[in-house]
């Protein structure tokens, strides 16, 4: 290796922050045994940034380990809290991703939080945000519990606040993997989601996604649904 090069590529490692970052079990499981679904997920994130980005307070519902709810603290100004019922995805998110972020990013300390919480048997948050993120949770919602989940997600909400609340297309379900399919208890289709939402909110914009693109294209050949909606 020729100087020039070595001395460049060092110029690159100088810019490392030093830190190293041992991944949740589910993100783990997600690398290790298909890459490309952490890519998918994480998209879902990007796109979920994009449409909070002028939030002030944000909730990620079902948070899992965090690793998605990380992205939303890069791409908005907000305050975010994570949520979910797992108490070992929790502890790891709040023992290592949190002191992890604040160390290689100073100007985010104190805006990341995560708590162990069911909002099913909790309710709605008392203190309201006005975005509010879930990304693969419904589908493993019950049915029977399905509307009271929603009204849970609608009154964290302050007046005008907005959800982003993604699932696995029902049309799609019959090509997923075993992964994929693995607690899917209650699938949508477009028209369900779309419909079902609009029960509980004053606005729904339904978006799908096949990969990582995003589109408004022909919903029943999409592998994912997202619809974004206004309290």
């Amino acid at each position: 290796m020729s100087s020039e090069t070595r001395q460049a590529w060092d110029g690159v490692v100088a810019l490392l922050s030093g830190q190293t970052l041992p991944l949740g079990p589910v993100t783990t499981d997600r690398y290790l045994g298909d890459p490309k679904r952490l890519c998918f997920f994480l998209s879902r994130y990007k796109f979920a940034g994009k449409m909070m980005k002028r939030c002030q307070r944000v909730v990620d519902i079902g948070c899992g380990d965090g690793i998605g709810t990380v992205s939303l603290i890069a791409d908005t100004r907000a305050e975010v809290l994570g949520l979910d019922f797992d108490a070992p995805q929790i502890a790891y998110a709040n023992a290592t991703l949190v002191p992890a972020l604040e160390a290689v990013n100073p100007a985010a300390k104190g805006r990341l939080k995560f708590e162990c919480r069911d909002i099913l048997t909790s309710g709605a948050l008392a203190d309201k945000r006005d975005g509010l993120v879930s990304m693969d949770v419904i589908e493993h919602i019950a049915p029977k519990a399905e509307t009271a989940f929603l009204e849970a997600c609608r009154d964290s909400l302050s007046d005008r606040g907005v959800a982003l609340i993604g699932t696995p297309n029902d049309f799609a379900s019959p090509y997923a993997s075993k992964h994929s399919q693995a607690g899917h208890i209650n699938l949508f289709t477009p028209d369900r989601l779309q419909e079902t939402l609009e029960r509980h909110f004053s606005r729904v914009f339904l978006f799908s996604m096949n990969d990582e693109m995003v589109h408004t294209g022909f919903d029943k050949m999409a592998h994912y649904l997202m619809a974004l909606a206004v309290k």
